[in-house]
């Protein structure tokens, strides 16, 4: 490894492969000129190029990291499950506010300095529920015959596609070459949860991802599986491996490689030229979709059969006539 430097920090760069580097050197881009990540593929595809390029910390001179509450628990997770990664620690409680927020000077303070050292902050409760969530996952997998070696994870692939240089860390690579695993907390980790999941966050062009920059690094065409873990009790678990039949309707990865290889060669685009546009210079003309035009159907529908009839009407203004004079 060697150390490089742009214009206003150092950073580190490292050879194409597999590594293992600590998160923060994983986002502050190793590649040896500015790389795509499989969230900046993304970013680019749903929003514009110059979104990416804010994004990025070597691009964008403004860049600062982004540090979420809603972060932390999936982090620390990863942590518990994975064996690699930053460590958390809980808050102390007698720095917490009366009904337990952060939101005393001193635990504030407490917080900060705790993220500025690289740690994960979590009340107690929380350090409670990750170990809940650790204790699920574990029993879920190792009924599934998985076991997770904490030397293969959080592994950084780093590779050129098509000659762009693509960054990937996967959170977990067993030895045997078989698979990539990918972590996630959620809400729902039923089965049908996860497909909607899967099409709704781009977790397929996600995958996709992480698996051409490893065989790009390695070699290796790996199957690629996700286990989803509910944060809330009973944290039950599922592990959830992507169909890939490529010319079956049902295949995950034609449709996300296509995406992918498109935000490639934007990425090599910008890149080479310097100039990453937002949205198109013209006044775009939207049609309504037709998920919205079927709602509006619907809301119609249920309004007529709401509506009196003209029997009923008639009914209506007959009982409120005044009675004809015999």
């Amino acid at each position: 490894m060697e150390w490089g430097c742009d214009v206003n920090a150092p950073y580190l760069i490292i050879a194409p492969g597999l590594h293992s580097i600590s998160a923060d050197a994983y986002h502050s881009d190793p590649a040896p000129q500015p790389s795509l990540s499989s969230s900046l593929a993304r970013l680019i595809l749903n929003r514009s190029p110059l979104h990416a390029w804010t994004a990025h910390p070597r691009l964008n001179p403004a860049w600062e990291p982004t540090e979420k509450k809603t972060f932390d628990i999936g982090r620390a997770a990863h942590r518990a499950v994975l064996g690699a990664g930053a460590d958390f620690v809980a808050i102390p409680g007698e720095l917490l506010s009366e009904d337990g927020g952060v939101r005393t000077k001193a635990a504030k303070e407490w917080v900060a300095d705790a993220r500025a050292s690289g740690l994960t902050p979590l009340k107690a409760e929380e350090v409670d529920q990750i170990g809940a969530i650790a204790d699920a996952t574990r029993s879920h997998l190792e009924a599934c015959g998985i076991t997770f070696d904490p030397a293969r994870s959080e592994m950084t692939a780093l590779a050129q596609i098509e000659g762009v240089w693509c960054r990937a860390m996967v959170d977990n690579a067993p030895a045997d070459r078989a698979v990539i695993y990918d972590l996630k907390t959620t809400t729902d980790a039923s089965p049908e949860a996860v497909i909607k999941a899967v099409a709704t966050y781009g977790y397929d062009q996600q995958l996709a991802f992480y698996r051409a920059v490893w065989e790009a690094a390695t070699g290796e065409r790996r199957k690629v599986r996700l286990v989803m873990v509910e944060k809330d009790a009973p944290y039950a678990c599922s592990v959830v491996e992507l169909y890939d039949k490529p010319g079956d309707e049902a295949d995950w990865f034609d449709h996300a490689m296509g995406a992918n290889r498109e935000a490639i060669r934007m990425w090599g685009e910008c890149l080479a030229s310097g100039n990453w546009p937002a949205y198109p210079t013209r006044v775009a003309v939207i049609g309504a979709p037709s998920w919205h035009t079927g709602k509006m159907q619907d809301r119609i529908d249920r309004a007529v059969s709401k509506s009196p009839t003209a029997q009923t009407i008639a009914r209506a203004s007959a009982g409120q006539a005044p009675e004809t004079a015999q």
